[in-house]
């Protein structure tokens, strides 16, 4: 779909146009104006015949000519007849600031049938329910609100699903400077994802943040993500609306595991999206990307004006898990030599002593401390406060660590007052910029390395091919039990345990001298789906009569089908398995098995097409890769044969998920080298 129209446009007109101060239809062109939009604008209004000096039209048709971007600035019972009207004059884009929704509307209400015209005539629409956009790269900005004047020209793209979300960022950081801000409204048309890609193809957006609590497009929204990992520009998210609800209708393990917010998350992972717990996260990553491009090798050197801001500062690092630059040991003489008798050379650091000429000890520390290889970007935490000779001389050290030394720096404030000072524009004024509070600022650090540090890969497709035998099963059951499902995962290539299947005492008597003691007898009655809920699982048994007897006992209470395997000794239990997402499709699940998949909940959730060095970091991340590397003694798994096993299972999850919902391979073995199922169960669609 081409937004061309709708957020570039050459023309707007402007339907409900108003004379009246402080109604919707004249903020809007008051705001046109105020932007500076050279561009054509039609205000719409049969009783007019000039608003703020453009000339008034009674219709879309008296203008003679389509009109690029027709904003729709009434009420939501005269939408319908406008929207009509405007596909008639063959508007090029339509945005609508109503909530379409009518008391006693008729089925279909009015934002389906408004929806299905403008799918009918192709056309982008803004909404409904919007609040505009700002297109600054043209100096236009299209909303029914007045807004500071401090909107200029930038790098910094926002989309958001959130009205409110929109305005808080857009107007209360002037720091931002944005090139491109948009309102979705309900964007059942012209989605959260379309205009990721518009902003993504402008030359000037250098970050892009988004807003959301839903995904409509998935596949476009996938789009979006991988046009903006191809071309290096970060993209700063915060999602809302985590769910739990998934969660109860899944049937396996493994279902259960991942909910909608793992999904997502999956994705973000995939792509390096940069995820934030909250707003003022959010503006502090948008204003490092903002102001600095090239990110250098290392990692964070620190200045504060107290022992106190120095501890919060080491503090507030450690919980978030970002590690100041080690400093060589050249550097940190250096740094000794500049302190003050009793102040001592640190990362994070605390100069100040008597505070005579602290200006020049600050501004020699941090140069000193910038000059080190393993050092990437600086700040300096001291809280602003105009006309205070501390915050004036912080701001003089830190402009001469950015001169002397060419790496980013940033100020750190606690006090949101500050933003809009005078000192803020000073660190501004040497393209620095001021974040805000210590642990938002310290995550938002943490989201510049790891962007840095993020290389997009996706995994090389496998051929794989299924038997006959075993697609008709795939294709003939709703749940594919133990012994159906190994032999699915074992067709595959999917290591699994040897077993034979029983169906009377007869058969267990077949299989009498082939055993090969001990044995895990396990029940394969239809419909039991956790075998150990029932007693299902008999251990250790060490002998063909201790077998019978267990045979006989389970048959009695849960019927005949049965499967005996070979007892196996292991150190560790995992857990592989698939779970489809409603939105984005199949994930794949590893983690903690056995007993404690529930009880630990430790688990990774991937995309199919994870890459290598993608499903070994977040391998890293789990509790149980302790045990896969080695602890207290216990043998060390081979991972790298680990990792080839769950590459392995990411094809087989991509290549089943047209016959799968949700896979459970619980529990996997782990001994050394050898990875193997023990027990499985597939779901089928």
């Amino acid at each position: 779909m081409n937004l061309k129209p709708l957020l570039a446009p050459n023309s707007v007109a402007i339907i409900g146009a108003s004379n009246k101060e402080g109604s919707l239809g004249y903020d809007t062109i008051r705001m046109i104006k105020k932007s500076g939009y050279k561009g054509e604008v039609y205000p719409i209004i049969p009783k007019y015949e000039e608003i703020l000096g453009y000339k008034v039209y009674p219709d879309l048709k008296s203008i003679g000519k389509p009109v690029d971007t027709v904003v729709l600035c009434i009420a939501a019972k005269r939408v319908e007849e406008q929207v009509d009207l405007a596909i008639e004059a063959k508007a090029k884009s339509l945005v609508i600031f109503a909530n379409c929704v009518l008391e006693g509307d008729t089925t279909p209400n009015l934002e389906e049938r408004i929806i299905e015209k403008c799918k009918k005539a192709n056309i982008p629409l803004m909404g409904h329910n919007a609040m505009g956009f700002y297109n600054n790269d043209i100096d236009l900005r299209v909303c029914g609100f007045d807004a500071p004047d401090e909107g200029t020209r930038g790098n910094v793209a926002l989309i958001s699903q959130s009205g409110s979300v929109f305005s808080t960022i857009g107007h209360n950081e002037p720091q931002l400077k944005f090139n491109l801000m948009v309102a979705t409204g309900t964007g059942q048309i012209t989605s959260l994802s379309d205009y990721m890609i518009y902003a993504l193809q402008q030359e000037t957006t250098k970050v892009l943040g988004i807003y959301m609590e839903s995904v409509r497009k998935p596949q476009r929204f996938r789009e979006a993500l991988q046009l903006a990992a191809e071309k290096r520009v970060p993209v700063v998210a915060m999602k809302v609306g985590k769910s739990e609800l998934g969660a109860k209708f899944a049937k396996s393990h493994t279902g259960g595991l991942a909910g909608d917010d793992d999904a997502i998350q999956a994705v973000f992972d995939h792509y390096g999206v940069i995820r934030v717990d909250s707003l003022c996260e959010m503006v502090n990553t948008l204003l490092l990307f903002s102001y600095y491009s090239e990110i250098p090798k290392g990692g964070l050197v620190a200045i504060a004006d107290s022992g106190g801001e120095r501890n919060l500062l080491a503090d507030d690092a450690e919980a978030i898990g970002l590690e100041y630059a080690k400093l060589s040991d050249e550097t940190m003489k250096k740094l000794q030599d500049i302190q003050e008798y009793g102040q001592y050379a640190s990362n994070p650091l605390d100069p100040w002593g008597t505070g005579i000429n602290f200006e020049k000890i600050f501004g020699d520390s941090l140069s000193v401390m910038l000059q080190d290889d393993n050092a990437a970007l600086g700040i300096i935490s001291q809280d602003l406060r105009d006309g205070y000779y501390l915050s004036e001389g912080c701001i003089a050290a830190l402009k001469q660590g950015k001169n002397e030394t060419g790496k980013p720096v940033a100020f750190l404030t606690n006090f949101s007052g500050t933003r809009r000072s005078e000192l803020t524009k000073n660190v501004n004024s040497f393209h620095a910029p001021v974040l805000m509070e210590t642990k938002p600022a310290l995550k938002a650090v943490k989201n510049f390395f790891s962007f840095r540090d993020f290389k997009f890969k996706e995994m090389t497709n496998k051929e794989l091919k299924l038997s006959e035998e075993a697609i008709l099963l795939l294709e003939n059951n709703d749940v594919l039990q133990e012994a159906d499902s190994m032999f699915v995962l074992k067709d595959l290539g999917f290591p699994v345990n040897d077993f034979v299947k029983i169906n009377s005492k007869s058969d267990l008597e077949g299989y009498k001298n082939s055993f090969e003691y001990p044995v895990v007898l396990k029940t394969a009655a239809e419909g039991i789906l956790h075998k150990a809920d029932v007693d299902g699982v008999k251990l250790n048994i060490k002998d063909y009569d201790e077998l019978e007897r267990a045979y006989t006992d389970m048959s009695n209470r849960l019927g005949n089908a049965a499967i005996v395997t070979k007892m196996l000794n292991y150190d560790l239990e995992v857990i592989f398995g698939m779970k489809t997402d409603q939105t984005f499709g199949p994930l794949v699940i590893i983690g903690a098995g056995g007993i404690y998949t529930e009880l630990l909940n430790d688990k990774i959730v991937l995309l199919p097409e994870s890459s290598r060095e993608e499903i070994l970091q977040k391998l890293e991340a789990l509790k149980t890769y302790r045990l896969l590397t080695g602890y207290r003694g216990s043998q060390p798994v081979d991972i790298d044969r680990f990792v080839d096993i769950v590459m392995d299972f990411c094809q087989i999850v991509k290549y089943l998920s047209q016959w799968v919902k949700e896979i459970d391979i619980n529990p996997v073995a782990v001994v050394k080298d050898k990875i193997v199922a023990l027990d499985s169960l597939i779901i089928c669609k």
